[in-house]
């Protein structure tokens, strides 16, 4: 099933896709629900990301590709950084420049919405507390990251920085899928998520063992290689996951530095 959260009649709503026509979505997303009146046509809707975390989890090093290039060890367990609520972008809409930064980057990952509430679950039981997959584009701010000696509060952290979409496939096996990146119609990551060093229910259900997630929380899962490509002002940015579609991001101009 695909579901969507769109803007309708003013109010974000979840809703179900089917046959390019947008229904209803009655009941509740995170639990019970069936299909309702059609809403409009697909191509009418105002997509919005479709989550709605409390935090955003995000794995790094996780594809041997990356891992290699990069010349780093390889972990030993998943490693993790956050991102805040605020750093969800909707897909389709121009992603602001960051003053901050000359060095924007993109990376197209795999990306995980919770269903349910999700502590100190088993491997082989965690992917039934997903309510579906989606595409995310990780973006980052290099240059700060090297500032900020590889802390990533400020370089990953920043608002906007999470686009996601366009929308949640639920039936999807994750750990087989065509993952690619482009920049202005250039491919610039082409993986699978098979090359993954930890699969998306080892990632979730290590976090649940130290930490609850919530329904509507966001796991990114990794990038492949050629992750922290730079992109400019005037790049069109697309995250393609097979089984899900693609997430379209423009980047827009750079604004300029408030005055000291």
């Amino acid at each position: 099933m695909r579901l969507a959260r769109i803007q309708f009649k003013g109010t974000p709503t979840w809703s179900i896709i089917e046959s390019e026509s947008v229904y209803a979505l009655v009941g509740d997303v995170y639990g019970a629900f069936h299909k309702g009146a059609k809403l409009c046509p697909l191509a009418d809707a105002k997509l919005l990301a479709p989550a709605e975390p409390t935090i955003i989890v995000a794995c790094g090093l996780n594809y041997m590709g990356e891992i290699k290039h990069l010349g780093v060890p390889v972990p030993q367990r998943p490693s993790l950084f956050f991102k805040p609520p605020v750093a969800l972008h909707n897909p389709g809409v121009e992603v602001p420049y960051p003053t901050l930064t000359d060095k924007l980057s993109h990376e197209a990952e795999l990306c995980c919405v919770m269903k349910r509430a999700a502590r100190n679950v088993p491997e082989d039981k965690v992917l039934d507390y997903v309510l579906g997959y989606t595409c995310g584009n990780d973006m980052g701010m290099m240059d700060v990251l090297q500032l900020d000696g590889g802390a990533t509060t400020r370089a990953k952290g920043f608002d906007e920085s999470a686009p996601l979409g366009p929308w949640l496939e639920t039936a999807l096996d994750p750990t087989h899928l065509a993952i690619k990146g482009r920049v202005s119609g250039q491919t610039i990551q082409d993986s699978n998520t098979s090359e993954m060093l930890f699969s998306a229910a080892k990632i979730l259900s290590y976090i649940s063992g130290f930490m609850t997630l919530r329904p509507g929380d966001v796991v990114f899962t990794g990038t492949p290689p050629n992750g922290h490509y730079v992109v400019k002002p005037g790049d069109v940015l697309e995250v393609d996951i097979e089984g899900i579609g693609v997430l379209k991001t423009p980047v827009g101009q750079k604004a300029k530095a408030p005055a000291a």
